[in-house]
């Protein structure tokens, strides 16, 4: 099978911070064909897009193509909608320009509705088209079991998002959760910044002190979705500490089987915290139980497969 794949400005490149934009595709690359297009234009006909490559089994748009905020990435792309193999979008951050998002899947008559949201069905619906949830995972390269030391009872590395960026029951958890911990006895690591070079030097870095914690703070982002650090967590065998959210991933997570979770007014934060600080036993068997169900279900070799095999449905 041969794909092409539309990128933007490089996002699934292996030297963008955000690597999670591309470890799908790196491991795509090992079943089947892809053709990467890197551009920074706006498409105005399938011609732009296909540039001349010929025998293609199918157009995606990645994650990074839909990281795009101006409006006339959104435009409606001459010829795509009659052409006569499978066009699958990633769609992602829905929380900016998110009716565009959806009207360009619907005038382009896509197949293949890919999300992490929760949400994928009724979008999918919206637009007329097969709907397919893939989380953000993680690469076994940066996050696994590490022979380090525990110097850390609890770790988070991540954007504030403070200033009402997230609505509803979770806005301004990140920052709330800072302020509670200003007074914690415990040793804690925190990189808290907007700016990503701020809070994290290298992957390598990030993954390594993410083993060095008992436990890591993970909570939903901007559009209530579960970023790549829940897996990122649980496959480097640390405890997944993250809010409630039973709607965002209750199909992956459940508290006290594999992740603790926490209310979003924080009034039970501290006491689960030190509870599964002191218990390391408990601790352990939630992080064995979160580790088994992503190394055998969620790595991105596995979420690849399955990306490729509901591509292969819309092509038959």
């Amino acid at each position: 099978m041969k794909i092409l794949v539309v990128d933007h400005n490089r996002s699934i490149s292996e030297h963008n911070i955000y690597k999670y934009y591309g470890d799908i595709f790196r491991e795509m690359n090992d079943l089947c064909e892809l053709v990467i297009i890197n551009s920074s234009r706006f498409y105005s006909s399938v011609d732009q897009i296909t540039q001349g490559h010929t025998d293609i089994d199918c157009i995606l748009f990645s994650w990074g193509y839909f990281t795009q905020s101006d409006e006339r990435a959104y435009q409606k792309i001459n010829g795509l909608d009659k052409i006569n193999i499978p066009v699958v979008c990633m769609i992602y951050k829905l929380q900016t320009l998110r009716e565009k998002k959806v009207e360009f899947c619907k005038i382009n008559k896509i197949d293949l509705l890919v999300d992490s949201h929760s949400t994928y069905e009724e979008f999918g619906k919206k637009i007329g088209a097969r709907s397919l949830r893939l989380p953000f995972s993680a690469t076994s390269t940066y996050f696994h079991p590490r022979k380090v030391e525990k110097e850390y009872d609890l770790g988070f590395c991540g954007a504030f998002h403070g200033n009402g960026k997230i609505k509803g029951v979770a806005q301004d958890l990140r920052p709330r959760i800072h302020t509670l911990l200003a007074s914690s006895d415990l040793n804690i690591y925190w990189r808290g910044q907007n700016t990503p070079g701020d809070r994290i030097a290298s992957t390598e870095e990030y993954a390594t002190n993410m083993n060095k914690s008992k436990i890591w703070i993970s909570t939903t982002g901007p559009y209530d979705d579960m970023g790549p650090r829940y897996f990122e967590v649980v496959l480097s065998k640390t405890l997944l500490f993250c809010n409630e959210m039973p709607d965002t991933y209750e199909e992956f997570f459940k508290d006290g089987v594999n992740c603790v979770t926490f209310k979003n007014d924080l009034s039970d934060f501290e006491e689960k915290l030190n509870f599964y600080v002191k218990n390391d036993d408990k601790r352990e068997t939630i992080i064995e139980n979160a580790y088994i169900l992503a190394s055998n279900n969620y790595t991105w070799r596995h979420l690849a497969t399955q990306l490729l095999n509901e591509i292969k449905k819309c092509i038959t």
